[in-house]
């Protein structure tokens, strides 16, 4: 089961505030990043880097402190798992699998800006393996992204092992598409899974599974 989130929401020192806690911002630098946040509605943590007041790699562990997780260093090759997650939810979420251990079922899981414990829970639910959230910079992530869309670059005659839905709200027209769906692919098994504005389906079909990712709003 998913751990219990470590540091609760309310007790989160700001990003900003962190940096001057360490020593690696002063007060009135804060104060010009959080004036051009106002004005732009911008990341604070984007700004600082684009300023040149910390790094990438700074902010990266900031964020790993305030949620209590661990900063991942990633490697610069693709990182498969076992485990198949939609990359709809990927892309969404900032968040990519990292390393899956077969032995416990643990899945090490890294995010960009906050750690989204409904997706974690989630994929949970969906494949039966323990979560682990971790933090990993945004250029790792980028970089991860761009390795899997090469490596899962499907064939000519590949059948899809994901299929995206961004503009169907009604939940008749969903469940019309799900049993349909069903039905075509001959499925042994169907499992659903909703949290805030998604509807993940797995559809089993044999040794393969296909998910279907709704945007339900």
């Amino acid at each position: 089961m998913l751990e219990p989130e470590p540091v609760s929401r309310a007790s989160r020192m700001p990003l900003g505030l962190v940096f001057v806690s360490r020593g690696l911002l002063t007060g009135a630098q804060l104060k010009e990043a959080a004036d051009e946040q106002k004005k732009s509605n911008g990341e604070i943590g984007e700004i600082l880097v684009r300023k040149g007041l910390v790094s990438e790699s700074q902010v990266t562990a900031a964020r790993a402190g305030q949620w209590g997780c661990p900063v991942f260093s990633v490697p610069q090759y693709v990182m498969q798992t076992e485990l198949q997650i939609p990359e709809a939810l990927i892309d969404f979420h900032s968040a990519i699998p990292l390393h899956y251990v077969t032995a416990t079922k643990r899945l090490l899981v890294g995010f960009v800006d906050s750690v989204e414990y409904g997706l974690l829970y989630a994929i949970e639910q969906m494949t039966g393996c323990k979560t682990q959230p971790c933090f990993i910079t945004p250029s790792d992530f980028q970089n991860q992204i761009q390795l899997r869309q090469l490596a899962l670059e499907p064939s000519g005659n590949a059948k899809p092992r994901e299929i995206t839905f961004e503009n169907v709200q009604a939940p008749g027209e969903m469940a019309r598409i799900l049993c349909s769906y069903v039905v075509e692919l001959e499925a042994e098994e169907a499992i659903i899974c909703r949290y805030k504005e998604h509807l993940w389906m797995r559809v089993k079909c044999g040794s393969r599974d296909v998910d279907l990712v709704f945007k339900a709003g």
